[in-house]
């Protein structure tokens, strides 16, 4: 009988450490699932780059500086080496290719091209896909650190070394309006 009520702690208390470890588990692989779909998208926006930037140098010969910095920035997402650094380059790709809708107006040939019509709205449609992507990852890891911050689990995940994941967020600077000027003189 004095070893039932210990005995019966130890085990609640076992008990209650798995269930905390299995949560902490599934949560982080919330996030690594939300941020594979943010890379899917950021690949499929890449895979598009190509043909855009194609397409463009047929309108915008006398524009090239803006293709170079596209496609340079295209392989800095492809290289980089780890999520935060392939966020910031796909921030980047993201602030040059607004700059370039906003010069393709400059173009009506190339605005009723059905072809860069169509290479457009797929962009649109996966800059939107990117956006959703991230607000879900971010969704995943506020639900990864809210758990791991919080008694009791906060002690399960010192105990497993889990550290906090960081939000992907746009900087303030590049939440304003793109200047074209500035960033052709770059």
């Amino acid at each position: 009988m004095e070893l039932i009520i210990p005995l019966s702690v130890i085990v609640i208390i076992a008990i209650a450490a798995i269930v905390i470890n299995n949560q902490i588990v599934a949560k982080k692989n919330q996030v690594a699932q939300a941020f594979g779909s943010v890379e899917i998208y950021l690949k499929k926006r890449f895979d598009l780059l190509p043909n855009l930037v194609a397409m463009l140098n047929k309108y915008l010969a006398h524009e090239k500086e803006i293709l170079i910095k596209v496609t340079a920035l295209r392989s800095r997402v492809e290289n980089a080496p780890d999520p935060k650094e392939k966020i910031e380059a796909s921030n980047d790709l993201t602030k040059v290719m607004n700059g370039l809708n906003v010069n393709v107006e400059n173009y009506p040939s190339l605005q009723s091209d059905a072809q860069f019509t169509k290479l457009q709205f797929e962009l649109t449609d996966i800059e939107d896909q990117i956006s959703a992507a991230r607000r879900a990852y971010n969704a995943a890891v506020t639900a990864f650190n809210n758990k791991i911050e919080m008694f009791p689990a906060s002690i399960i995940a010192g105990i497993r070394k889990d550290k906090a994941k960081l939000l992907l967020e746009i900087p303030k600077a590049e939440q304003k309006e793109i200047n074209i000027k500035a960033l052709l003189n770059d």
